[in-house]
């Protein structure tokens, strides 16, 4: 059985990435875990009474386990809910290590927000497990139709593969191929990830993306004239402090994408 994982915050009720979360446990079958932490961090600390605060905090996210359970319940699903006090990305990187996969709320575009400096990424950075972003206009899918992001890197064939169980179930694939060498090669990497999709029975199909000015532009527009309800994408395929810097499609696709980003990061934290 699966494990999966949703970062539930304090303001968190019936919002995309709950929804989405408990759709896709429904279809695979598996265990969910609605997960809040009471984050021990400065600014709590420099309020009068900050064990007061704490532990009101962590009897209302008690207090919220019915309302857990009864939505869980009425969708078929397997679920707990936990609620953990301490440095909130040490908690979440602790518990999500445990998980297939962590699901977390997308900012809303324009929220001002940066995700690249936010908690999630910083999770995100440690490599402890995939993660899944939902912004809050996507509806709860199940991961049908995927688009693949593929430029023969290992951060991208980190995460073409720890996307294979949903990738195996959806009814539709497509693959963006783009960012060959100079001499218009991607070495054998592309037909390794051929090979890798055919050996697990997935149907696909293969879009070149060679000498586009925006591939993050680009990504999504495929994402929508396919109608996916998934992006599979390796995070911060340059170094993330570049990446961070200067911008990129990781990046942009964080502060602009339209439907869920299914992340994985390099183990090294470039490629």
């Amino acid at each position: 059985m699966m494990e999966f994982l949703i970062d539930v915050r304090s303001d968190d009720a019936d919002t995309a990435h709950v929804r989405f979360g408990i759709e896709l446990s429904r279809r695979f079958h598996a265990r969910l875990t609605g997960l809040q932490v009471i984050a021990i961090d400065a600014t709590v600390i420099a309020l009068p009474e900050p064990l007061l605060v704490l532990e009101d905090e962590e009897t209302f996210a008690h207090e919220r386990h019915a309302w857990w359970s009864q939505m869980c319940r009425a969708r078929g699903v397997d679920a707990q809910w936990e609620v953990r006090r301490g440095v909130y990305r040490r908690v979440l990187m602790r518990r999500a290590s445990l998980s297939d996969v962590l699901i977390g709320r997308l900012h809303p575009i324009g929220s001002g927000i940066p995700f690249g400096t936010g908690l999630l990424a910083r999770v995100l950075m440690s490599r402890v497990t995939p993660m899944i972003l939902v912004p809050d206009t996507s509806g709860p899918s199940g991961l049908r139709r995927l688009t693949l992001t593929w430029n023969g890197s290992a951060v991208s064939a980190r995460a073409i593969r720890a996307a294979l169980p949903f990738i195996g179930r959806a009814r539709s694939v497509t693959v963006l191929a783009g960012e060959r060498d100079s001499r218009g090669r991607r070495d054998d990497g592309d037909r390794l990830v051929r090979d890798l999709l055919s050996r697990h029975g997935i149907a696909y199909r293969w879009k070149e993306l060679d000498d586009c000015p925006n591939p993050a532009e680009a990504i999504m527009d495929i994402a929508d004239e396919t109608r996916s309800d998934g992006i599979v994408m390796g995070a911060w395929g340059r170094s993330r402090l570049r990446e961070l810097a200067l911008g990129g499609t990781t990046r942009h696709l964080l502060a602009h994408s339209r439907c869920p980003l299914f992340l994985s990061a390099c183990c090294g934290g470039s490629a």
